[in-house]
């Protein structure tokens, strides 16, 4: 299907457009006439781009990298004018107007340096720009966490929601490459924070040339060699403590980071130039509230003779083999062959991880499971420029992702990890094939007793090719026209297999052996029933999605009026299957879905028009408006699995929490915002924005009917039925270093409610309904990650070279700095019920649906720094503390109590009553079934992150 869609885009090349690069436009008068002069030189200094003034004294220069430029412009009789610090953003105009001095007048160059502006009116949405030079002195690293701080934006349990959007709705892009993972959503692979040129972050209402995402886009753009070598090198630590060893009211948690970046010219001409950045990132344990217990020598008494006496026992903060190890590298190199520009960009990334570990199963951290993933991604972009007013650009990407998820002993060798014989000569030892070693049962609980194999494995990869055909026409002064081209083709596989130790009871009970083929909880495609490469035609063949888009858009700008209206058409191929009748689904001999009664999902053609305005009244005032349409395919995870464990769901009627649908229609937004700026005086200003967006066709579960002859006979599924609406304002301000300090304030009131605010949202209503019918949502009620308000004050306080109080005739404050990051949130909603009722998984709920929330959290972070010099390297030493406070924040509680330390249970009449069982045999057992029972459910994740101390130092020469 690929190769036919990019057969039409060749024959339609030359209407298709892209850019992910920046323009400066201008106009060169005398500064005593006003009279423009024609043929004056305009050149970007340490690059070979430039322009000469036309008739009217306008210039313009074309696909300029997002940067830091200096600016010389030349024109004979006339002083050089020398402008330094000049920005340049992706997709968004610089405008730079120059009043040139006769020679007579000034004799020598004029230099200035430029500030960036406080406003922009060639944006007409919601853009945050942020600059390499901004992220340097943040208490932030990751750009998952620079984002966050910026209006619009919440984040839950690792997710980033945007304008109350599900976690998925985030679109990511590296150097204009997507780099989403198409299956379960996120970036899977990000720059390096010291390679970063800078961060865009639109959160809603973005142009035509973007698809793929309903609730915002993160595009970051790398940072590209120039004339000159620059060697960087920066290390950070927190291991200079003990781990698990307090110290400041906190605890080390084996943090370790270090960053080399190299660039430069690679030919004397300087036309071929390369940046090359690399990162180690080692953490031993998460950062989290861990809160330890010591239990020794206890026994449950109710168990008589058969009780173990024990040691319960977990350290505080920190978890043993809970570690991640993570390699990066990623570089481009640029050659100026005019009328061609190549540039070759590539990353690489590397991440092992350790997990598995809980209070049940402490003794088996030895075994923890070992997960890996391995992401590498390349792009080709060929530009040649026609002329000042166009170019265009071929781009050609790859991407290729590997996860692994397995013991750590027998890796991807699965028939062994529950053979007794094995497990032994390597100093494991099971009850039997396929049994773990006998548990230690104590007070209702299992405790494993000794190291056990991890009993899941799980391998996914995901590969893909794209094409991008792009050309850009500067029509006059005032039009900007774009369209443009990308399309995508992946290949999925996945082998995931629950319990892997039974292979091997299994295995000796069948003649032949071959047990995979009676295993039906398998779950596979692209992958045999052995774990083998397949390229099958049939059930088990890879899934290869096609996505694809074109848009053409004008962007208008004139003096007092921007207008950017554009359209869009998305092709969506998921490459799946849906039942001929999902109502009677048919079965083979063996139990198996009949192919027959499947049919190919047919592809889905959207048209989404996007259109924004910017009106500047004055250069100080502007107003801003956009409307938009988008459309986004839900994670393919939930269109995705394998046809043995699908038969096996649907055979058996289980109550799946997380199944899969057929046939689902992309989710479809509708969003409007209007927003006004202004600047007050050269140093502050004021960003309003107010926003509505209509969400449609979210993916939620139902029940659906399996045979028409039984009325039990139904299964679990995902259909389109779920829809949100959202509202809100952001606030954005900005201070311009002014007597030393600089700062910002970017809110949000924001108010997300729906019918559901994950696929899953209805399971237990569904599960657990009384009625014959199946239930599904139809009111709208706050979403799990609503929180209305959201606040984070930046203020950095700098004292520059020769700057501050002198002591002992030094100025020790010099080069040196504070950065300080506050933040103010109100809690998310949650519904409080009546837990630990009389019946089985009884939950009575107490109030409407997520009547609740959990308290405010504020939390202030910490950058310190000092720079100095030693011959011709340029130091800068830091502390960076994360939670100065060591504020325990709570994210979220119990729903049977709300509170976040405890459930509830033991105060309840059902607890109350085991307690009282225990205590006939003394009170101490009584007290210890309650202490090892709070112990046991207290949960990290309802909390926020613990103070982290961290000391670093770069170099940079």
């Amino acid at each position: 299907m690929l190769k036919k869609v990019l057969l039409i885009v060749l024959l339609m090349a030359p209407f298709f457009l892209f850019a992910q690069t920046g323009k400066i436009v201008g106009q060169i008068t005398d500064a005593e006439t006003g009279e423009p002069l024609p043929g004056a030189n305009v050149l970007i200094e340490g690059t070979f781009l430039g322009a000469a003034a036309d008739i009217d004294g306008n210039f313009l220069i074309l696909n300029v990298d997002p940067g830091t430029y200096t600016i010389k412009v030349q024109f004979v009789g006339y002083s050089d004018y020398v402008l330094k610090n000049v920005g340049v953003s992706a997709n968004l105009t610089t405008e730079v107007n120059v009043k040139m001095k006769s020679k007579s007048i000034q004799a020598e160059t004029i230099t200035v340096v430029a500030e960036r502006p406080l406003v922009n009116k060639n944006i007409t949405n919601s853009n945050t720009i942020i600059k390499a030079a901004d992220i340097k002195n943040l208490p932030a690293r990751t750009v998952t966490n620079i984002v966050a701080q910026n209006a619009g934006v919440v984040t839950q349990g690792g997710d980033i929601h945007v304008r109350g959007s599900r976690g998925d709705a985030v679109a990511y892009y590296v150097d204009g490459v997507l780099v989403n993972n198409p299956v379960f959503g996120g970036a899977q692979t990000a720059l390096i924070s010291n390679a970063i040129e800078e961060i865009q972050f639109q959160a809603g209402g973005y142009s035509a040339e973007y698809g793929g995402a309903n609730g915002g886009i993160i595009s970051t753009q790398s940072r590209t060699g120039r004339n000159e070598y620059k060697f960087h090198l920066e290390a950070i630590t927190d291991n200079f403590a003990p781990l698990g060893k307090e110290y400041l009211g906190g605890y080390s948690y084996g943090y370790s980071e270090y960053v080399a970046t190299v660039g430069g010219p690679l030919l004397p001409n300087k036309k071929l130039r390369f940046f090359l950045a690399a990162n180690n990132v080692f953490q031993r344990t998460p950062a989290h509230f861990y809160r330890g217990f010591d239990f020794g020598n206890i026994y449950d008494p109710s168990l008589g003779a058969a009780a173990d006496t024990f040691h319960l026992y977990r350290p505080s903060g920190y978890v043993p083999n809970d570690q991640e190890n993570t390699y990066n590298v990623q570089g481009n190199m640029t050659w100026d062959i005019k009328p061609f520009i190549l540039k070759l960009s590539g990353t690489f990334r590397r991440r092992d991880g350790r997990d598995g570990v809980n209070y049940y199963n402490y003794n088996t951290r030895d075994r923890a499971g070992v997960n890996q993933a391995q992401t590498i991604t390349t792009s080709l972009k060929i530009t040649q420029v026609f002329g000042s007013n166009s170019y265009y650009d071929l781009i050609a990407n790859y991407f290729n992702d590997y996860y692994v998820d397995m013991d750590p002993v027998f890796r991807e060798n699965i028939p062994v990890y529950g053979d007794s014989i094995e497990n032994a000569q390597r100093g494991y030892h099971l009850k039997g094939d396929g049994q773990p070693p006998k548990p230690i049962d104590a007070f209702g609980y299992q405790f494993a007793s000794q190291p056990r194999p991890y009993n899941y494995f799980r391998k996914q990869r995901t590969e893909s090719y794209g094409l991008k055909l792009n050309y850009l026409y500067q029509a006059g002064r005032h039009h900007e026209l774009k369209t443009g081209f990308e399309g995508t083709q992946y290949t999925i596989r996945r082998y995931a297999l629950r319990w892997p130790m039974s292979i091997a009871s299994l295995q000796r009970s069948v003649a032949d052996g071959n047990i995979y083929d009676m295993y039906n909880r398998l779950d596979n495609y692209g992958y045999d029933v052995y774990g083998n490469v397949t390229n099958t035609s049939g059930l088990e063949a890879p899934k290869k999605p096609v996505f694809a888009g074109a848009y053409v858009e004008d962007k208008m700008e004139f003096k007092d009026l921007i207008i950017q209206a554009g359209l869009r058409l998305d092709y969506i191929d998921i490459d799946s299957k849906e039942f001929k009748d999902p109502h009677n689904v048919q079965f083979t001999a063996n139990d198996e879905i009949d192919p027959a009664g499947l049919k190919d999902v047919k592809p889905y053609k959207y048209v989404s028009p996007r259109l924004g305005f910017s009106f500047p009244v004055t250069a100080t005032t502007i107003f801003h408006a956009q409307y938009g349409k988008f459309v986004q395919q839900s994670r393919l995870r939930d269109v995705y699995q394998g046809y043995n464990v699908l038969a096996d769901n649907i055979k058996g009627g289980y109550a799946i929490s997380q199944p899969v649908g057929f046939g689902l229609r992309p989710e479809r937004t509708t969003s409007y915002e209007l927003g006004f700026k202004q600047q007050f005086g050269d140093v502050f200003a004021m960003d309003l924005t107010l926003f509505y967006k209509d969400v449609k066709d979210q993916i939620q579960e139902r029940q659906i009917f399996a045979d028409p002859q039984a009325s039990h006979s139904r299964y679990y599924a995902w259909t389109n039925g779920d829809f949100s609406t959202i509202k809100g304002f952001e606030l954005k301000l900005k201070l311009r270093r002014t007597n030393r300090i600089a700062g910002s304030l970017n809110y949000t009131f924001s108010n997300a409610e729906g019918t559901g605010s994950n696929p899953s949202t209805s399971f237990r209503a569904i599960w657990q309904s009384p009625t014959k019918e199946p239930y599904f949502p139809m009111q709208i009620a706050p979403l799990d990650f609503n929180q209305a308000h959201r606040g984070y004050l930046n203020i950095d306080y700098r004292f520059t070279h020769d700057d501050g109080p002198t002591l002992l005739g030094s100025k020790i404050f010099s080069n040196s700095g504070a950065n300080l990051l506050f933040s103010f949130t109100s809690g998310f909603n949650y519904t409080r019920w009546k837990g630990f009722v009389d019946f089985d998984n009884g939950r009575v709920p107490l109030e409407p649906l997520n009547s609740s929330t959990t308290p405010w959290t504020y939390q202030l972070d910490m950058r310190l720094d000092k720079s100095f010099s030693i011959g011709s390297f340029d130091l800068n030493a830091y502390l960076w503390v994360t939670n100065v406070l060591n504020t325990q924040n709570v994210v979220a509680v119990y729903n049977s109590s709300g509170d976040a330390y405890d459930d509830g249970y033991i105060d309840s009449n059902r607890g109350q009553s085991k307690v009282q069982g225990y205590d006939v045999y003394g009170k101490e057992f009584g007290q210890l079934y309650s202490k090892v029972y709070r112990a046991l459910h207290y949960t990290t994740s309802n909390f926020g992150p613990p103070r982290q101390v961290r000391l670093g130092l770069k170099v940079d020469f």
